[in-house]
């Protein structure tokens, strides 16, 4: 087994993700981005977050940049576009002004369309380029597309995930439940199983089914 095979996966894996990191850095924002701790974080409906200040060293504090594991398996110009789209919300907090959290005002669009992203709210021409929630596209000819050709191939993310996307989890069906009503007080129950006998211990009443009830009513 050659040195290389050796790696260890974990060391092999955030080893290139900083490699990348430290590249756009250099490429798109002039190398003045601080350090910041890389991670992967499965959040749902997401493909990467940003958080000021969340990890801390005695009184050192640092950013996080996390992606999606589940996406990584993407085309690389994707992946890359939302590592990049976190480090212009990293860019607004060492060196702009950032907004209340969550939200991407002017400032950030501004940003994303220097380095060439373009903002949209629905991830098309023509978007709103400002909002709570908010993703982008790639400008063909633009500063991101160029770098991401010219990033070094060793700076790929080696390890993709297998585990399932949160999003395309199927859901569960609901079980249907039935209503019950004690025909005297009125007080409501509900039951999975369409027929019912209980009493309510208020009235002594049997509860009645909707069409019981209503056959009764009428």
């Amino acid at each position: 087994m050659s040195s290389l095979e050796r790696v260890p996966p974990t060391l092999e894996q955030f080893s290139k993700y900083q490699q990348a990191w430290a590249w756009f850095n250099a490429e798109l924002f002039d190398g003045k981005l601080n350090p910041c701790l890389l991670n992967f974080s499965r959040h749902r409906g997401s493909l990467g977050f940003f958080t000021a200040c969340r990890w801390r060293k005695g009184d050192k504090e640092v950013h996080e940049i996390s992606l999606n594991p589940d996406r990584l398996s993407k085309p690389l110009e994707d992946v890359m576009s939302t590592l990049v789209h976190e480090m212009v919300h990293q860019w607004q907090f060492d060196l702009g002004d950032p907004p209340r959290s969550g939200y991407h005002d002017m400032q950030w669009a501004e940003k994303m369309v220097e380095v060439g992203l373009i903002p949209s709210d629905t991830g098309e021409p023509g978007g709103k380029p400002t909002g709570q929630r908010m993703t982008h596209y790639i400008e063909p000819d633009g500063r991101f597309a160029t770098a991401v050709s010219r990033m070094p191939a060793e700076y790929i993310l080696p390890w993709i995930s297998d585990g399932p996307d949160a999003t395309a989890k199927p859901k569960k069906p609901r079980r249907k439940k039935h209503r019950f009503t004690c025909p005297s007080c009125q007080i409501r129950i509900w039951a999975e199983l369409p027929e019912l006998e209980a009493e309510c211990v208020a009235c002594g009443e049997l509860f009645l089914s909707s069409e019981r009830l209503k056959g009764e009513v009428t």
